[in-house]
């Protein structure tokens, strides 16, 4: 059975996984497939071509530090209400454990947790779990788990809300103190820090993280900005500055000496012109990758269009950026 990890909406690079990579993202050699559903809505089938039957999700899953999500994707064996096989692919020794630790990665939700009960209905997903679910870290690990459950449960289409149930009473507050809204959703942002809450707006930007299997990944991180901020410097300008104190394990993929010389919004299209020094990025394919992912998180925004010097930019593997480059429709971009 197929089980290709790879990063999803974040790029893994040079991994020995094999097949993944920001070339395939940029350049598709078939068209994407279609997003996959819940089993509650719409229903669909597993996805094709496969001799089993599977649907490639998303799972949000923990550094090996345990100090960050990050999105993954995984072949799922489909069955009915499909989204609860894709939460138990969240819990501490769960069928995805062997692939998360051999990526240096760990599911998210305490060993041993369970799903009480599920329903979706407008948009809302309400998960009854069990009183595993609690037993928790840190506060650190409840706010992995709160944002991992949201990001994990929104990727499908029939859901946009989510609220959590232990043993069918509503959850205000985690173990260690953390609170819990009574709905969650996106705008929670993503490995925020406490310190770091604002009265601004959001922008999520992506920085690097070293793979204990020799790559990088990328991994998203949301802050505030000034409400009267254009969002889309901003956007690059914290992107730029790398990470921000507080933020371990992290690392800029764009020098600080990187300058936006022009950025235009001309439709559903970014238009950015860096300066020279983006064309000597260590790691070029995973400064786009970041740039790319970063710009189109914002709204209306759905492809780049990148340039150097107003001159295209040319990867590692000689392929020229002459067109816009699109964030990712499949659930899978990078798979084979």
């Amino acid at each position: 059975m197929r089980r290709i990890l790879c990063l999803v909406l974040i790029l893994t690079l040079t991994l020995p996984l094999g097949g993944c990579g920001l070339i395939d993202w940029i350049f598709p050699d078939k068209d994407p497939e279609p997003s996959g559903d819940d089993g509650y809505g719409d229903e669909i089938g597993p996805d094709e071509g496969s001799s089993v039957g599977e649907r490639d999700s998303i799972l949000y899953v923990a550094s090996s530090q345990g100090n960050y999500v990050l999105p993954v994707s995984y072949d799922i064996p489909w069955e009915e209400g499909i989204a609860k096989a894709v939460i138990r692919h969240l819990v501490e020794g769960g069928p995805a454990h062997q692939y998360l630790t051999t990526m240096g990665l760990k599911a998210v939700l305490p060993a041993g947790t369970s799903i009480l009960g599920m329903t979706v209905k407008d948009g809302l997903a309400v998960v009854d779990f069990s009183p595993q679910l609690l037993q928790t870290a840190d506060a650190v690990h409840e706010r992995l788990i709160l944002d991992a459950l949201t990001y994990t449960l929104t990727e499908f289409s029939t859901i946009d809300k989510v609220t959590i149930w232990v043993n069918g009473h509503t959850v205000t507050e985690m173990t260690h103190g953390t609170p819990v809204e009574a709905v969650l959703t996106r705008d929670r942002g993503v490995n925020t820090l406490a310190s770091s809450k604002g009265t601004g707006v959001d922008v999520t930007i992506y920085l690097g993280m070293d793979s204990m299997a020799g790559g990088l990944f990328l991994v998203p991180v949301t802050r505030p900005v000034a409400s009267a901020a254009e969002l889309s410097s901003a956007a690059m300008e914290q992107l730029i500055g790398g990470p921000a104190a507080g933020e371990s394990g992290l690392k800029g993929v764009i020098s600080s000496g990187v300058r936006v010389q022009r950025l235009s919004i001309e439709g559903k299209t970014a238009v950015v012109d860096f300066s020279a020094d983006l064309a000597q990025a260590e790691n070029l394919d995973a400064a786009v990758g970041a740039i790319v992912l970063t710009l189109t998180e914002l709204p209306g925004i759905s492809g780049v269009k990148l340039t150097v010097d107003g001159e295209n930019i040319t990867l590692t593997n000689g392929e020229v950026l002459t067109e816009p480059v699109l964030r990712p429709a499949s659930t899978n971009p990078l798979a084979l």
